[in-house]
């Protein structure tokens, strides 16, 4: 009898756990077909290093796990790719065949070096992507970095020179005037790539997905919220988690460029990682930071570069142009920035920055 009503309560609580269960169950379904009650995405991230820098990804949606590991494999075939150090990468085989005939490339690696060449002949030379010599003789951002004899700075400086570089468009050549010519797209190669990164986000089933290579960041459709992404931008006198301002926005290319990123000290002398084609030592400039924002992701990668080496002043020439936008700050502290960034842009007053007028 003892084990009869056993049984029987046994029975029943097993029952009622799955009434409970099933009902459960129906509020589950009840609350994910009624349109009234908010849902939140999953969100994935992830952290590589990757192209020399760290790589932070954000993403929301159906195929977000899946749309990460898309990115951060374009990214590892971009490196074997353009990388100055990987000896087998089309640009190193290109720098290998210096003075030796024409090298064949990609379709893909001959246009970015021909957008190069476009760029560092507009710039009369302060561009360069021939200055590999340079960068290698510093080493700035290699392990032992050291400040090079003035004749030193004179033999690498007579290999630079983007005239140096003869394209062949029907045999897809690249051919480099003589031995000790090589090419650097370091300063153009991460804006190109977080533009193939942002078409991988566009095509994917996500719902939003948030990208930062190194200073170069872009944003594709809103957080989980459905708010747009604000990206910060970092304070140039500050730490590496330190920001003067926020930018919101999405689908174009953001890259910030400053002497802050990259340094290394002798003698109590502070040398920057952006070095001048013009003279062999770092670029002596009245800005501490550019930002360039583009749909053209080569391109705003370029000018992040181009117009901090160039200074204020070019910075106001060309700050509304219909190409890219630009947020600079000055020695003094001042910010200049683009018409059409002005109200999607957030300054932290603590900062103590002031924006131009």
């Amino acid at each position: 009898m003892i084990q009869k009503s056993r049984i029987v309560l046994l029975t029943c609580a097993l029952l009622v756990v799955g009434i409970l269960v099933w009902l459960a169950a129906q509020r589950r379904e009840e609350q994910l077909t009624d349109s009234s009650v908010p849902q939140q995405e999953m969100v994935y991230t992830s952290e590589e290093f990757l192209m020399d820098t760290f790589v932070t990804q954000r993403t929301s949606g159906n195929d977000a796990e899946n749309t990460i590991q898309s990115v951060n494999n374009l990214l590892q075939n971009l490196e074997q790719t353009y990388s100055l150090y990987l000896p087998e990468s089309e640009i190193s085989k290109v720098n290998a065949g210096a003075g030796l005939g024409p090298v064949e490339v990609s379709e893909e690696v001959f246009d970015v070096i021909r957008r190069s060449l476009e760029l560092s002949s507009k710039t009369d030379g302060v561009f360069d992507v021939t200055i590999a010599p340079l960068v290698k003789l510093w080493g700035i951002t290699s392990a032992q970095p050291k400040v090079p004899s003035a004749d030193e700075i004179s033999n690498a400086l007579s290999y630079i020179g983007w005239e140096q570089v003869t394209l062949d468009e029907e045999n897809q050549t690249v051919s480099l005037s003589r031995p000790g010519v090589s090419l650097d797209l370091g300063a153009i190669v991460k804006g190109y790539a977080a533009e193939q990164c942002r078409t991988i986000y566009q095509e994917a089933d996500i719902t939003g997905g948030l990208l930062s290579l190194g200073g170069t960041v872009v944003a594709v459709g809103t957080r989980p919220d459905g708010t747009p992404f604000q990206i910060g931008i970092r304070d140039p006198q500050g730490s590496a988690n330190d920001i003067f301002g926020v930018l919101s926005g999405e689908d174009r290319v953001i890259a910030t460029s400053g002497g802050y990123e990259r340094y290394f000290e002798e003698d109590g002398k502070r040398y920057e990682h952006i070095l001048d084609p013009r003279t062999g030592y770092p670029v002596e400039t009245d800005l501490i930071s550019v930002t360039a924002v583009s749909e053209d992701g080569l391109l705003a990668d370029f000018l992040s570069t181009a117009l901090y080496m160039l200074g204020s002043q070019t910075v106001m020439d060309n700050l509304n142009r219909s190409e890219f936008s630009v947020i600079a700050v000055t020695e003094e502290g001042r910010i200049l920035i683009s018409d059409d960034l002005k109200e999607h842009f957030i300054l932290k007053e603590e900062t103590g920055y002031t924006m131009a007028s």
